[in-house]
């Protein structure tokens, strides 16, 4: 009889824990939803779709990149603004009005990076891209510097350059018809931003230097991996975002994304790891050198061009404190950030000037008047291209790089007409604005002069945010638009451009972090008589 009771026992208690599992998790349920009372009851005085139960909104965002960018157009399109979608159990707001997003982007309660920026981690670590605001801060105060004018103009030369060597790439596809130009021009890109292997001599070591890392790449001549595998990983990164099943590392980790994700993290991290680390190796033997040369010595030698890499370690070496993991954090930032986002829009120009020869026929004329035939491209000519820099600005805001961006509201924010609750975010689909026909009527048109002063004078500033807005901005508009106008100016000189697009509405789009079109940025190119 004993022996039975004791068979019997366990299970008997694992009976009785059942239930009070199930109650302790029906109080927590309720207290966790009671304490979100708030939240729900703010949530319901905005439209949006019907909520599922757990995951609310999230099948809108299950599909290609390309299928999430046009459910989120969908999305504001269809119901009153701003609209309310539930992500999982976040709650986010829609918001295109440019009042708004200027309130947004101004707000110290909103500067904060929503927390879905977390899945470009692996890549881009906690760079200023996705960093937390007091390392962002910081971090953004010693970096502002290095983008000043005075630096922007010494890299012009490196522009030329590499654009130089994108013509001879060019010329390989003169008279084949079709391709996609974006190949060519992110390698360009990844090039002037990388530089090229210049000797000079500090006692007996050689140093590499030109415009932002100062390493040698290649990308131009070589099939570079380094853009294979930043494409692959953004791809990655945004369906991971928006893609509510995999937010659960149990569920991702079992896809073959996240073993594509591990390798070109790895690869990436070995290479710029690498970069940084050898950079400041140089850095500090050229310091003990230089200690060891005699009293008022001058070295000839030296550089007058020093890279956004080198200025970095020469802060931190001299009070900046950036570990070798942060520096390598704001390498890979920008590495991805100032190749990548650059050669998109080059490639966006590229198709509009194929689609409309009118426009590409004036920008080489104004080519032409400000360089003549046959001279290399100078800093002092870059703010001479007046319809060039129009017919750039009418692209991004077509084809603006960032079509969404995410925030973290950390206290109630009032807008013109509601209060966005704190703990909830926002998404400002930038790409609404600037197809939004108030603000900019025919919004599919081409059309270069809407960027006249005249006429930009007349619209809310915040309605063209290619680079974002507020405090929180991109940094390197400058040398976006020197870099671009470089390439462009000497492309248009050599070639030009058709493209099997009739229309803007035929590009079809998605996004991967950046906007980019589904079938390549198609392109023919042949040489000018």
């Amino acid at each position: 009889m004993m022996n039975l009771v004791d068979e019997f026992a366990p299970k008997s208690a694992l009976q009785a824990l059942v239930p009070i599992a199930l109650v302790t998790f029906l109080v927590w349920y309720m207290q966790y939803h009671w304490n979100r009372r708030r939240l729900y009851k703010m949530a319901a005085l905005f439209d949006g779709p019907i909520c599922l139960p757990f995951v609310g909104n999230g099948l809108y965002f299950v599909g290609s990149t390309s299928d999430i960018l046009q459910n989120v157009i969908s999305l504001v399109s269809n119901f009153k603004l701003p609209v309310r979608v539930w992500l999982g159990q976040k709650l986010f707001y829609a918001l295109v009005d440019p009042g708004d997003l200027e309130i947004i982007m101004n707000s110290p309660h909103a500067l904060e990076k929503d927390e879905l920026y977390q899945y470009a981690e692996p890549i881009v670590g906690t760079g200023l891209f996705t960093a937390p605001v007091p390392k962002w801060k910081r971090h953004r105060k010693v970096i502002m510097p290095t983008f000043n004018q005075r630096i922007l103009d010494e890299f012009v030369p490196v522009f030329a350059e590499q654009s130089e060597i994108l013509l001879e790439q060019l010329k390989k596809q003169v008279g084949k018809g079709s391709f996609d130009i974006f190949q060519l021009v992110s390698r360009c890109t990844l090039d002037i931003i990388c530089g090229k292997n210049h000797k000079l001599i500090f006692g007996v070591h050689d140093f590499l230097l030109e415009t932002a890392m100062g390493v040698k790449v290649e990308a131009q001549t070589t099939d570079s991996d380094y853009v294979k595998w930043a494409n692959k990983a953004m791809e990655i990164m945004f369906t991971r975002m928006f893609n509510i099943w995999y937010h659960f590392d149990s569920i991702f980790n079992l896809t073959q994304s996240a073993r594509d994700l591990l390798d070109v993290q790895t690869k990436m991290k070995t290479f710029t790891g690498a970069v940084v680390r050898n950079r400041r190796e140089a850095y500090q033997r050229k310091m003990r050198e230089r200690r060891q040369l005699p009293e008022g010595y001058v070295d000839k030698e030296a550089p007058t061009r020093k890279t956004f890499l080198q200025q970095l370690i020469e802060l931190s070496e001299g009070g900046a404190n950036f570990t070798d993991d942060e520096l390598r954090e704001e390498v890979d930032t920008f590495m991805v950030a100032g190749s990548d986002t650059t050669a998109s829009m080059n490639s966006f120009i590229f198709i509009m000037l194929g689609m409309h020869p009118d426009v590409q026929e004036e920008v080489y004329q104004e080519v032409l008047d400000v360089l003549g035939p046959d001279r290399a491209v100078e800093a002092a000519d870059l703010g001479r291209f007046h319809y060039m820099e129009r017919v750039m600005r009418e692209t991004m805001r077509i084809f603006p790089v960032g079509p969404i961006l995410v925030r973290a509201i950390t206290k109630d924010l009032q807008l013109e007409s509601c209060v966005i609750p704190a703990g909830s975010s926002v998404v400002m689909v930038i790409i609404q604005t600037h197809w939004n026909e108030k603000l900019w009527p025919q919004p599919f048109k081409f059309d270069p002069d809407r960027f006249l002063p005249e006429e930009m004078a007349k619209r809310h500033p915040y309605a063209w945010l290619p680079f974002s807005g507020g405090p929180r901005n991109c940094v390197g508009p400058k040398y976006a638009f020197m870099a671009m106008k470089a390439l462009i100016a000497t492309v248009v000189r050599r070639y030009t451009f058709s493209t099997d697009y009739k229309t803007i509405k035929d590009i079809k789009l998605k996004a991967d972090l950046m906007l980019k079109p589904v079938h390549g940025y198609s392109v023919s190119v042949e040489l000018r008589e």
